[in-house]
């Protein structure tokens, strides 16, 4: 199987659209088109990216290996890409002054809660 295939059915079996996809790798959904359709193939970093997001080897991203596999928890991404609205909600976080913070906290806290 071709890593375009591969990609592919990954991003189907995780249910994400392209642009989903995209997103939480940090590159654009033309991108990820490119590399499903074998227009391009991806960098290195990308296949980490996709390794990290999936939770599988690069090896069988690229064809290598037909078990999915388990990356060394060393070899995973300390924290996962934010999402652009998730970024958007960060960046008005920011610009609440302090009450408004701690109102916001406090609210995050009673919805965790339920």
């Amino acid at each position: 199987m071709y890593i375009s295939e591969i990609l592919k059915k990954l991003r189907i079996q995780n249910n994400l659209t392209q642009k989903q996809l995209g997103e939480r790798l940090g590159i654009g959904q033309t991108t990820v088109a490119c590399y499903e359709n074998g227009l391009r193939e991806p960098h290195i970093e990308s296949l980490i990216a996709y390794a990290d997001l999936f939770d599988c080897t690069v090896d069988y991203l690229v064809g290598r290996s037909d078990d999915f596999g388990t990356p060394a928890p060393s070899a995973r991404a300390p924290a996962p890409v934010m999402t652009q609205e998730e970024i958007a909600l960060v960046k008005q976080y920011r610009e609440l002054d302090r009450a408004s913070r701690a109102k916001l906290e406090g609210y995050l806290d009673g919805l965790k809660q339920k």
